[in-house]
C-alpha cells in the first residue's frame, strides 16, 4: 500500500483528542433506563412474594424479563453515546433508588448512616464522571 491509499484501520483505535460532551438528553435517557432497571428489582421482590412457581410469581418475573430486555436494548444506545466509565459510574444511583423504592413501596425504614450513604455514593459518581471529562 503507498501514502496514496487508505491506511488500514487497526480494530483498537487509539484518539487522544477529547470527545464531545453528550447532550443533555443522553444523560436523561441513561437515568431513566436506571430508573428501569430499578423497576426489575421491585417486580422481583414481589415475585417472592408469592410461592414459586405459582401465576403470580411467574407473571412478575415475566415484568422482571421484559424490563431487562427493554434495559438491555436502550443501554446499548447510551453506550454508543457516553464513555463507558461515565455510564457505569452513574449506575451507583441504583442505590438511591433503591432506598426510595423500598420505604414508598415496601415501607422500608431509610436510617441516617444510608442517607450518608447515599450522599457518598453520589460524590463518588461526580467524583468519577468530572475526572472522565
Amino acid at each position: 500500500m503507498n501514502s496514496k491509499d487508505t491506511p488500514e484501520l487497526s480494530p483498537i483505535q487509539l484518539d487522544a483528542t477529547p470527545a464531545k460532551r453528550p447532550s443533555w438528553y443522553v444523560y436523561v435517557m441513561l437515568h431513566g433506563i436506571i430508573v428501569m432497571y430499578t423497576l426489575a428489582a421491585i417486580c422481583s421482590k414481589m415475585a417472592a412474594g408469592y410461592a414459586f412457581g405459582s401465576l403470580p410469581f411467574f407473571a412478575w418475573y415475566a415484568g422482571v424479563l421484559l424490563i431487562l430486555f427493554l434495559y438491555a436494548i436502550v443501554w446499548q444506545q447510551v453506550l454508543k453515546r457516553l464513555t463507558l466509565t461515565t455510564a457505569f459510574a452513574n449506575k451507583g444511583v441504583t442505590v438511591i433508588w433503591g432506598m426510595l423504592w423500598g420505604a414508598l413501596i415496601f415501607a422500608e425504614h431509610i436510617s441516617i448512616w444510608m442517607i450518608i450513604g447515599a450522599a457518598l455514593v453520589l460524590v463518588g459518581i461526580i467524583l468519577v464522571v468530572s475526572a472522565d471529562e
